[in-house]
Formats: structure tokens, C-alpha cells, sequence
């Protein structure tokens, strides 16, 4: 965590002394195509959760709202704080709604996501552009796994046992996690309506790197801009740290070593993490607030709990 931090540093320094040379008109489109990108996953998001609850209307702007707020929080919080935040929200507008099956929902919408950058990793390792292992492990969080590989069978011996005593109330929360995934069942529908929008959403986020970079003085290409995509895929699958912040400023510089000098990745990293941050929490608090009536969240998670009297709701 302290390198991560050091590493930020380091890179918000090099983007206070470049702030006067940044080109707003790439950075406006950007900006847009961050927007653009939020609205066609949260799209995608809304079919698969109503494919789970064929009965219910689930509507957009109820996915949107719920989506942009846990993005917000995702941004300021590390470990994906803002995803049961996602969950809640939306629970609150799908009648008869379950947190396992909305969970579930989730995961079928990050399905494309991991395919996408596996193959960016592989893409950029193949090709010398990721000098695995060489990477500094302890700037990208791994290291204590790596120190400490017997939790994961550990990990994996109590999730077991735990599934053996339960019996029955697991059936039952299986039951709810397949339902979530029910659109995975009918392939044409979940390219039509799911992969589609999400494909168009990646063609936005390398485009917005392209953008940034352009908007940052560094010189942009595809390769440069899908290179953007691996640092952020690497540097956010640990999420130690928000949004990974300092992992991937330290992975950009080994990426982009070749595109400009050290400072000049510095600060693209940075300026280009600011205005996403930006960007997300106005867009975040503004969805709260419609969403909620205000921004008095810990009222709604009163709510919550005093509505859901099972622990599978």
C-alpha cells in the first residue's frame, strides 16, 4: 500500500506541473466516451437483470442510477465497496428482487469483461510489451498472496465445508444465483442484448484512452490506447487500493516506456484518473440523489434491513 501510495505521488507531482499544457477539446470527448460507455453497460446490465425477473419491469434509468452510484463509490473505495451499493439500490426498484440474484446479475455482466482483458494481457505478454515476470510484484498488491498461497485451499476447505452444513439453505441460494445468470441459458439473446452493448462499450473505453492521451501530449496509436487497457485490467483485478491507484501509474510507465518519458505517463496517468474520478462522483452523487430523494444513504440501509427479514432477500 505504501509503494501504491508513493507511486501516485509521484505521478500527481509530474500532473500539477503539465496541468497548463493539457488540450481540453480530446479531453471534452473523453469525457463523453467515459459517459457513453457507463450508459450502454448499464444497458446491457438492465436486459440481464430482466431476463432474471421476466414478470417485473425493470427499468434503465433505475440501472443507470444504481450503476453510476457504485462506480462513484468504487472510485473513492478499495475492494469494490461499490458494489453491493449497486446492489441495493437497485434492489429497492425490482419488485420481488433477491441480493443473490442481482449479485448474480453482475457477474453475467462482467463475463465479456474478463474475457477482454485476458486476452489484452496475453495480447500485450506475447508480444513483449508486459516483461512478465520482471514486473516489480509488490507495486501491484500480489505480493502477499504470493507469500501466502496456502489461504487459497484454505479458503477454498472452509467454503466447502461451510456448503456440506448449510445443505438446504445453499440449494436455495444457488437456486437465486442461477436465476441471475438465466440469460447465460439463451445465447442469441445474451449476444443480442448484452455482449452487443458491452462490445460497443470497450470501443469507447480504448477510443477515451486514445482521447486522454491525445489530451495529455502523448502521441496516441491503438497500441498505446489497448496498452491503457491493460495497465487499468492489471492494475484493478487486486483491487487493494481505490480504482487502483499507484499500480497502475507504475504499470503505465513500464508499458508506455517507449511513448514518451517517465514524467509525461506520469502525468497522462493522472490527469486521466482525476477527471474519470471527477466525472464519476458528480454523476454518482447526482444519481443518488435522484434515486434516494437526497443523499441520506444510511437511511435507506435502514430501510433495507428492516424490509429483508430473510437473509437470502
Amino acid at each position: 500500500m505504501r509503494d501504491s501510495l508513493e507511486a501516485f505521488l509521484d505521478a500527481f507531482e509530474a500532473f500539477l506541473e503539465r496541468l497548463v499544457e493539457v488540450r481540453w477539446t480530446p479531453l471534452a470527448l473523453a469525457v463523453a466516451l467515459h459517459l457513453v460507455n457507463m450508459l450502454v453497460r448499464t444497458y446491457a446490465w438492465r436486459n440481464i437483470v430482466a431476463a432474471a425477473y421476466p414478470q417485473a419491469t425493470v427499468r434503465w434509468r433505475h440501472t443507470f442510477g444504481a450503476y453510476a452510484a457504485g462506480v462513484a463509490v468504487n472510485a473513492v473505495m478499495p475492494a469494490r465497496a461499490g458494489d453491493p451499493v449497486k446492489l441495493l439500490l437497485l434492489h429497492r426498484r425490482v419488485p420481488g428482487a433477491t441480493y443473490p440474484t442481482l449479485a448474480a446479475t453482475l457477474v453475467a455482466e462482467t463475463l465479456l469483461d474478463l474475457v477482454v482483458a485476458s486476452a489484452l494481457l496475453l495480447w500485450a505478454w506475447q508480444a513483449g510489451l508486459l516483461p512478465l515476470p520482471d514486473l516489480p510484484v509488490p507495486a501491484f498488491e500480489l505480493s502477499w498472496i504470493l507469500d501466502h498461497v496456502w489461504v487459497i485451499p484454505a479458503f477454498a476447505t472452509v467454503l466447502l465445508i461451510g456448503v456440506l452444513v448449510l445443505g438446504t439453505r445453499v440449494r436455495a441460494f444457488w437456486e437465486r444465483v442461477r436465476q441471475g445468470l438465466v440469460i447465460l441459458t439463451t445465447p442469441g439473446r445474451y449476444l443480442l442484448e448484452v455482449v452487443s452493448f458491452q462490445l460497443i462499450g470497450w470501443g469507447c473505453r480504448i477510443a477515451g484512452a486514445w482521447a486522454f492521451l491525445a489530451a495529455f501530449n502523448i502521441t496516441p496509436s491503438l497500441e498505446s490506447a489497448l496498452l491503457v487497457q491493460v495497465a487499468s485490467s492489471a492494475a484493478t483485478s487486486l483491487p487493494a487500493t481505490p480504482g487502483g491507484l499507484g499500480p497502475k501509474q507504475a504499470l503505465l510507465v513500464v508499458l508506455l516506456a517507449g511513448e514518451a518519458a517517465r514524467t509525461d505517463v506520469l502525468a497522462f496517468s493522472v490527469g486521466m484518473e482525476m477527471t474519470s474520478l471527477v466525472t464519476n462522483l458528480v454523476l454518482g452523487a447526482a444519481a443518488l440523489a435522484l434515486m434516494l430523494g437526497g443523499l441520506r444513504f444510511r437511511r435507506v440501509i435502514a430501510d433495507a434491513r428492516s424490509r429483508d427479514v430473510s437473509p437470502d432477500r
